[in-house]
């Protein structure tokens, strides 16, 4: 997610996930960066961008900060939109398999209740339906909650997120979950690899 970014901007809105402590300092640094533009910010000064992500985040500003990063732009976001309202409550193959699913999602926190599931499940829904050659497949669940937790439960920019994050040649990370599981099959070859190199008894 760190690539450099169009010049489209990112759709705005913010969001609050969990809490941590950021320095009065740091916060300003922030504000700078969110009145200049996030995505402006990112291609002005990408080295700079990259050291404050790793510092983290404010809550504030991170869903925004990640629609930037994945270079959501609004004509994407406006398309995407159209897309969901049109497929998430639409059924297809995959449906009964995240009907099982959503129950089994972050069931340790409250906040993932009965209304929270079922704003997953439209998501996967409409995502399964928009790129069939993935559809569902177990764990995706995961990442379409975490995105649903940090936008604040705002299913169509979830929606248009997961789409960037699955199918954009930047992300890919529809390799971890598409049929035979190729990606990841290259990153445990990757890791035996490296384990036989480095600790090899």
């Amino acid at each position: 997610m760190a690539a450099a970014p169009t010049n489209a901007p990112a759709p705005k809105g913010t969001c609050k996930g969990p809490e941590h402590e950021v320095s009065s300092s740091e916060m300003s640094k922030w504000r700078e960066m969110v009145d200049i533009g996030i995505a402006q910010y990112m291609r002005a000064h990408p080295d700079r961008f990259h050291r404050r992500v790793r510092r983290g985040i404010p809550p504030q500003f991170r869903w925004q900060v990640w629609k930037a990063a994945v270079r959501l732009d609004d004509e994407s976001f406006l398309s995407q939109t159209a897309d969901y309202c049109k497929l998430s409550t639409t059924k297809n193959d995959w449906t009964p398999l995240i009907d099982i699913d959503i129950a089994r999602t972050f069931p340790e926190l409250k906040t993932f209740d009965a209304p929270q599931q079922q704003r997953l499940k439209r998501v996967l829904n409409a995502y399964a339906g928009y790129n069939p050659a993935v559809g569902y497949c177990q764990g995706m669940n995961f990442v379409a909650g975490l995105l649903l937790l940090v936008s604040e439960n705002c299913e169509e920019e979830s929606f248009a997120v997961l789409v960037r994050l699955m199918d954009h040649k930047d992300f890919g990370l529809s390799g971890f979950y598409m049929e035979r599981l190729p990606l990841l099959r290259r990153y445990l070859r990757a890791c035996d690899r490296l384990v036989a190199e480095t600790v090899p008894e």
